[in-house]
C-alpha cells in the first residue's frame, strides 16, 4: 500500500489541488455573492431612510411657504400667511396628503424625527378642530396671525431631518423602536399652549380651556 501511495504522489496530489481549488472557488463566491445582497440590502435601507427624512424636509419647506396680499399691519410690515391656508379645500387636501406621507415612511424615522412629526399632526388637527366653524375665505386671515407657528414647526421639523444626515444616516440599524414616539403629554401640551393659535382661540373662545384636557399622549 506504501509503495502504491507513493508511485501515484503525485496523481493524488494533483487530486486534492483541484478540490481544494474548487472548494475554495465555491468558497469565494458564496462570500461574494452575500456581501452583494448585503450591500443591496443596506441600499434599500438607506434609501428608505433617506426618503423618510426628505419627505419630512419636504413638508417643513411646504409649511414655510408664505403668500402676501399687499397689505402691511399696524406696524409697516407686510401681511404674510401660510399658502396651506389659502382655502378650505387647499388645507384639507394639503394636511392628509403631507400626513400620510409623513406617517407612511415613520418607521424609518429617527425618534427626534418621529416625535416631531407626531406634535405637528397634534398641532395640525388642533388647528383643523378650530378652523371648523370658520368660513373659507377667512383661513388665510387666520393664517396671518399663526404665521409664526408654522415658521417655528417647520424650523423644528427641519432641524430633526438634518440631525439624521449629519449624525445618523451612515448607520446601518433602525432607531429603537421600544423608545417613545411622542413627546410626554405634559410637554407636548405645553408647546401648543405656547402657539399663536393657542393665544389667539384662548382670548376668542371658551372652547379653548376644554383642549387642556384633548389627549395627546
Amino acid at each position: 500500500m506504501k509503495d502504491f501511495l507513493e508511485a501515484n504522489a503525485s496523481i493524488f496530489n494533483w487530486l486534492a489541488g483541484g478540490v481544494g481549488g474548487a472548494l475554495i472557488t465555491l468558497v469565494v463566491g458564496w462570500l461574494l455573492r452575500k456581501r452583494d445582497y448585503d450591500l443591496r440590502l443596506w441600499d434599500k435601507f438607506i434609501e428608505r431612510r433617506i426618503q423618510a427624512h426628505e419627505n419630512l424636509i419636504n413638508v417643513a419647506l411646504e409649511m414655510r411657504t408664505m403668500v402676501m396680499p399687499g397689505a402691511v399691519d399696524e406696524k409697516g410690515e407686510i401681511i404674510r400667511g401660510p399658502r396651506v391656508l389659502l382655502s378650505q379645500e387647499i388645507f384639507e387636501q394639503w394636511f392628509s396628503c403631507s400626513m400620510r406621507t409623513v406617517l407612511a415612511g415613520s418607521t424609518w424615522l429617527t425618534t427626534d424625527a418621529k416625535r416631531e412629526a407626531n406634535f405637528l399632526q397634534d398641532y395640525l388637527a388642533t388647528l383643523q378642530l378650530h378652523l371648523q366653524p370658520i368660513p373659507s375665505d377667512d383661513y388665510l386671515a387666520l393664517g396671518y396671525i399663526i404665521r409664526e407657528d408654522f415658521l417655528a414647526i417647520s424650523g423644528s421639523l427641519e432641524r430633526a431631518a438634518f440631525s439624521f444626515f449629519e449624525k445618523d444616516a451612515r448607520q446601518l440599524r433602525l432607531s429603537n423602536l421600544d423608545e417613545r414616539h411622542k413627546y410626554p403629554r405634559e410637554q407636548t401640551e405645553q408647546r401648543l399652549k405656547d402657539t399663536q393659535l393657542w393665544h389667539h382661540w384662548s382670548k376668542s373662545s371658551p372652547v379653548a380651556d376644554a383642549e387642556a384636557d384633548t389627549d395627546c399622549s
